[in-house]
């Protein structure tokens, strides 16, 4: 399990390089020091009350119509299953100015060891949303990709990997538009 969230942080880093390039310098992250860490961990939130039962056989549902306008000009919503379970990709219409969204639905994957994994990378948070216990976390700077993970229950969970494009990366970044969508899909999930 712990193989399968390096696996899907490598592919975010990658596909987040690959999105963002424009033909210039492949380092296009500005240096702003904005390396996060959590100050204070939040209790392990292991039952939310809340149920992902119903986006398992459908993980483009997860989102409402309204709530897809908010993230931009995507594709048509491209359901399929990875190293997290189902998943769905909402792909930017043109990848140079149009960010990159992947929702996985996962359902018993022990929810502590996906957290210690990630939890040093350079931008690692933990705190609550909406009552639910969210991590966000990069490897480098949480500006172009990151992960954001709400706890849905000791081995179930959400996870949104957004892959800002080059065009979006002086309005958006990519952490906290994941903390973004993470609350819109809590509030789903809450009903």
């Amino acid at each position: 399990m712990t193989a399968l969230l390096t696996a899907v942080l490598a592919f975010g880093a990658l596909a987040g390089c690959t999105s963002s390039q424009t033909g210039g310098s492949p380092t296009t992250a500005s240096a702003t020091g904005s390396e996060q860490t959590s100050s204070q961990p939040t209790s392990d939130g292991s039952d939310s009350g809340l149920s992902i039962t119903k986006y398992v056989s459908a993980p483009c549902n997860i989102l409402t119509a309204s709530q897809l306008t908010t993230l931009g000009s995507v594709r048509a919503p491209a359901p399929g299953t990875g190293t997290l379970g189902p998943n769905c990709v909402w792909s930017g219409q043109d990848v140079i100015k149009n960010s990159r969204y992947t929702v996985h639905v996962t359902e018993g994957q022990n929810y502590e060891n996906q957290v210690n994994e990630v939890k040093n990378n350079a931008v690692f948070t933990d705190k609550k949303i909406d009552g639910v216990r969210v991590i966000s976390t990069d490897r480098l700077d949480g500006l172009v990709t990151c992960l954001v993970s709400l706890q849905i229950s000791k081995t179930d969970s959400v996870t949104i990997q957004v892959n800002v494009a080059s065009d979006e990366q002086a309005t958006k970044k990519a952490c906290p538009e994941g903390e973004r969508v993470a609350q819109l899909i809590i509030s789903n999930l809450k009903g």
